[in-house]
């Protein structure tokens, strides 16, 4: 599958994570199939992967062809030659890191999961979701999780399978992230969402997405921050009263998260951001379809 995205996490940890994870179905939907088992181009697809070395990794394809990527930061050394399509990329912030027209800023191709997982009616939807980063859940989610638990609130990993994930996505009422594609398919699916870090967050790339469906960006800081007491003997034991004032706390900011008045794109914005990307998806398929 001449798909290219981050699969560190599946590669080197065995574990999934469902921003990264998503692409080689969605995109594998969305594009023919001759451009998918071909040898000659590669499509670089959803996620922050437009960094330092992405050359070399994809260098052994004739046509790499961007669609809907993002940048992580405001500077970039990338270089990237003639055999680089950037038909579409994430929001107008990676446009401008890369120089590109006006028309390459969409949004993040993520969206396009509505169209083959309808949102819901608002009454078949109940409870709220945390979803944290999945390298906060390596660092701290069991506490996490038991915090969640006493909160009432219902806690989804990325690692959880994809139509797991989505399904709890679609059927929530409000969903708390950490994870920025928990934000994304929320916003997808019509859920309500507010965004948040604990452990992980580079806003750069949150300042794209939101500025991508016309929002202002924010960030609610949930603190104080905390890691798995992987200390044993009595260090532990003395600092245990310590941990159990910051797990608390932690608890009573979640709780004032749900209370907060939560974001979403207008439909109006999300409607045009998708039809935007169908356009270039057909657009993709019949001009570099020929290629093959």
């Amino acid at each position: 599958m001449a798909i290219y995205f981050y699969n560190h996490y599946s590669t080197k940890y065995g574990s999934r994570n469902f921003g990264d994870d998503i692409n080689p179905f969605l995109l594998g939907s969305l594009f023919s199939k001759a451009l998918i088992d071909s040898p000659q181009i590669c499509i670089v697809g959803i996620g922050t992967i437009l960094a330092t070395g992405i050359s070399e990794k994809v260098a052994h394809y004739e046509r790499k062809i961007v669609f809907s990527s993002g940048v992580a930061y405001d500077t970039l050394t990338e270089k990237f030659d003639d055999s680089w399509a950037f038909v579409c990329v994430r929001g107008p912030k990676t446009r401008a890191v890369l120089d590109l027209p006006e028309d390459t800023s969409i949004c993040d191709g993520a969206i396009l999961l509505a169209d083959f997982f309808p949102p819901r009616a608002a009454s078949q939807r109940e409870g709220v979701v945390f979803i944290p980063h999945v390298n906060t859940d390596w660092a701290a989610g069991e506490a996490l999780r038991k915090i969640c638990r006493e909160a009432q609130l219902a806690y989804l990993c990325p690692d959880a399978s994809a139509e797991h994930f989505i399904e709890t996505v679609r059927g929530a009422s409000l969903v708390i992230a950490e994870a920025m594609h928990g934000a994304i398919l929320a916003d997808a699916m019509r859920t309500p969402w507010i965004p948040m870090h604990f452990l992980n967050h580079t806003q750069f790339k949150w300042e794209d997405w939101f500025a991508s469906v016309e929002l202002p960006y924010a960030s609610h800081h949930l603190h104080p921050p905390f890691w798995k007491d992987t200390k044993h003997g009595m260090r532990s034991f003395v600092k245990k009263p310590y941990h159990a004032i910051k797990h608390f706390l932690v608890k009573r900011r979640l709780q004032a998260f749900a209370r907060l008045m939560p974001f979403m794109s207008t439909d109006g914005i999300i409607e045009a951001r998708k039809m935007m990307l169908r356009e270039k998806v057909q657009l993709i398929n019949e001009r570099y379809g020929k290629e093959t």
